[in-house]
């Protein structure tokens, strides 16, 4: 007999395990719908079912591959807005960014517009609360507010278009949270530009506030900055001008001493420029 035609223990091991394997990829083709065969409310009713289940990433595969297939049919609206809602439960606050504004450039007088504007602005809201924030947490005025002027702007978009939103008490209660934050950020700004003597600079981040930001916590402070840094630059003028302001509508601060005099624990004096601060930005 030919040697070609003996069968070894070991042939018998390789034919089980491709057999096996065989069986194991037919059983998955098996178990997943053929979705081509599927009709545009088939395949949105099992993406919308996925999305009940909290499945978010098989729900945004399902969901995007309704969109590529039935771009312009009859779910295309509601497939984008579960899109949003979906990347967004999922934490993927960029392609909530990114599927909110493609909804607003396609729809851009859509009934249900004010969702895609709030969600967008949640998005950005806490598009920076990332895992260095919560291993290291810091000032968050000290750090780069962008996203936080993004989210401002679309939840204003959102409560002058649609001021009986449903998401409008929210979106106006998160738009004072992020006013006072950019107000602490010009002051934060403020402070680094005193400590290091640059009096121009700290003024007229000072002023900022007070012309943008008014009626926040921050504009008691922001003038007392203001008047030590005129005070600095000997513009005597500037600086009553800004105590003024300060005594006459915060007579109680505790940015005056006994006397009405400007009175800030943290303005350095010629020798207190320390290494530290100026490495870190003020941060420590």
């Amino acid at each position: 007999m030919p040697r070609s035609n003996i069968v070894t223990p070991k042939d018998d091991t390789m034919r089980f395990a491709l057999i096996l394997t065989a069986l194991l990829i037919l059983a998955g083709c098996a178990s997943k719908p053929d979705t081509a065969e599927l009709t545009e409310a088939e395949h949105y009713r099992q993406a919308h079912k996925t999305l009940n289940e909290e499945a978010f990433l098989a729900a945004i595969e399902d969901l995007e591959e309704v969109r590529s297939r039935f771009p312009y049919g009859e779910y295309a609206e509601q497939v984008q807005l579960d899109l949003i809602y979906a990347h967004y439960r999922n934490h993927d606050y960029p392609s909530t960014i990114a599927a909110a504004e493609r909804f607003i450039r396609n729809y851009p007088n859509h009934q249900r517009l004010d969702y895609p504007l709030y969600m967008k602005g949640l998005a950005n809201f806490y598009l920076d609360r990332g895992l260095l924030n919560r291993i290291f947490p810091r000032d968050r005025a000290a750090r780069d507010m962008q996203s936080g002027k993004d989210a401002f702007s679309a939840l204003r978009e959102l409560v002058n278009r649609f001021p009986d939103s449903e998401y409008a008490p929210d979106a106006r209660a998160r738009m004072l949270f992020i006013r006072n934050n950019l107000a602490e950020h010009e002051l934060h700004a403020a402070r680094y530009y005193a400590r290091r003597g640059a009096h121009i600079a700290a003024a007229n981040r000072a002023r900022h506030v007070i012309v943008h930001y008014q009626r926040t916590p921050a504009v008691p402070e922001a003038l007392a900055i203001m008047t030590r840094a005129y005070q600095e630059l000997d513009q005597k003028e500037l600086g009553q001008q800004s105590l003024k302001v300060l005594r006459e509508n915060w007579p109680e601060s505790d940015y005056l001493n006994a006397d009405g005099e400007v009175e800030l624990a943290w303005w350095p004096g010629p020798e207190s420029k320390g290494l530290l601060s100026l490495l870190t930005f003020d941060l420590l």
